[in-house]
């Protein structure tokens, strides 16, 4: 990598060299048997630099391809004058390696897929289901011509459960995501089975505003939408609700929310973003006060604040070399003043549980608006999860939604925004909220 960055250096004025490779295991089991292994070795290098106050990118997967400057520089010629900003600070360990989970085999990952399917072939033999595992070892290394070079591997390990219906539909899912190896527990295969189960017996709702309680897993179709508000960049185009609330109340007390790219074992915890800048924890909400904005490099000027390290190859559809750093979250930490998860169930009369929604993607998400088609998701009557509600939607706005937070429970999911995780988050419970309902 330094050869090529040193011949990076001879032909443009600043330069910034971003390597990753990946080692990919991937596991697809149907009932009792393996359906599909699967495994690939990848490499990709990244060039961001300047030449003659002009900024421009270009891509390789390979360490001898040196027309990568060529493109680089043909591609700035294309764009207007702009300078990339670059950076050198010194990182600090972060805990996102971890050896045992290095050093399993795929027969350990198979073991450990057949274990589960027989957990829930035992607790019912009719339900159709897949598990899909993927076990992930990154090695990341950048390369700047402000003196920053320093590297970091990482692991990452990912199981996803879903039963399917009769006819094929989805019908209820599992999933979580770690830098470490995990079990999954009897008891959440329990409560899988028991929401396939009650997902039999479907029912419709009639249209009105009720108490609603996110599941941890859909609470990121929300949070996705605050990310949007916290987003410097969006900030500085003026189309962020949040421009110039710093210090005051934007939600329930209840609520605090964290980006940790510290957090250990977290799925997205990293040495350091995708512009070289060290992981760190940042208060975005605490006890319901608005603390801080994700700021990048090329924000932290205009914003009179230091990048948060925030600066991520990643999208909402894709996360490929050739994404550009944009600002992202890392583990992205729905916390507050816990009640029981059965407590919070047991609390309401009648409302809905929503555990899975689509359309997370659509709608005015700068603006903290949502309209989701729910997917799997229970009427509550009386305490108890009742049967899955059918043609059915939330709305809202989530500057208005995040002061009707009653409660927020203890058990953490991984929060899912489209194809991405995004953070972890235990259910929440939401008062007076608009459920769109298909009975008469």
């Amino acid at each position: 990598m330094k050869e090529l960055f040193n011949y990076i250096c001879d032909k443009v004025d600043d330069a910034e060299l971003y390597k990753k490779e990946e080692k990919v295991v991937s596991i697809k089991l149907n009932p009792g048997k393996v359906k599909s292994i699967e495994g690939k070795n990848l490499i990709g290098l990244s060039l961001r630099m300047n030449k003659d106050k002009r900024s421009g990118t270009a891509v390789s997967t390979s360490l001898n391809d040196f027309s990568i400057v060529d493109r680089a520089i043909i591609s700035s010629e294309y764009k207007k004058e702009k300078v990339l900003k670059l950076k050198n600070i010194k990182a600090n360990k972060v805990k996102c390696y971890n050896q045992k989970l290095a050093v399993m085999t795929v027969d350990d990952l198979v073991q450990e897929g057949l274990r589960l399917s027989d957990k829930i072939k035992a607790l019912d033999g009719s339900i159709n289901f897949n598990i899909n595992i993927d076990k992930t070892i990154s090695d990341i290394h950048i390369m700047n011509t402000e003196g920053f070079d320093d590297s970091y591997k990482k692991t990452s390990y990912s199981i996803n459960i879903s039963t399917t219906s009769e006819v094929g539909f989805n019908q209820v899912s599992l999933s979580n995501s770690k830098t470490n190896f995990f079990k999954i527990s009897d008891e959440e295969i329990e409560e899988l089975v028991r929401k396939h189960q009650i997902s039999n017996k479907q029912l419709e709702i009639e249209t009105s505003r009720m108490t609603v309680v996110f599941s941890g897993k859909t609470m990121g179709a929300l949070m996705v939408r605050l990310l949007a508000g916290i987003n410097s960049e969006l900030v500085e185009k003026g189309v962020s609700p949040l421009k110039n609330k710093l210090g005051e109340k934007i939600s329930s007390e209840l609520l605090t929310v964290y980006d940790d790219a510290t957090l250990e074992g977290g799925f997205a915890s990293y040495k350091f973003d995708d512009e070289g800048v060290n992981a760190q924890k940042t208060c975005i909400i605490k006890n319901g006060k608005f603390e801080n904005f994700l700021v990048s490099v090329e924000t932290e000027e205009k914003m009179n604040s230091n990048s948060t390290g925030n600066a991520i190859k990643k999208t909402m559809f894709s996360k490929n070399i050739e994404d550009q750093p944009a600002i992202d979250s890392s583990n992205f930490l729905v916390e507050g003043k816990a009640t029981f998860d059965d407590d919070i169930i047991k609390s309401i009369k009648r409302g809905i549980y929503v555990d899975s929604v689509m359309g997370t993607h659509t709608g005015n998400i700068n603006a903290g608006e949502y309209s989701l088609n729910v997917g799997s998701g229970y009427l509550i009557e009386n305490g108890e999860l009742k049967g899955k509600i059918v043609d059915t939607m939330v709305s809202g706005n989530i500057y208005e939604d995040l002061f009707k937070i009653e409660a927020i429970g203890t058990k953490k999911e991984l929060m899912q925004v489209v194809f991405y995780p995004m953070g972890y988050s235990p259910m929440v419970k939401f008062r007076d909220i608009m459920v769109i309902g298909s009975k008469g």
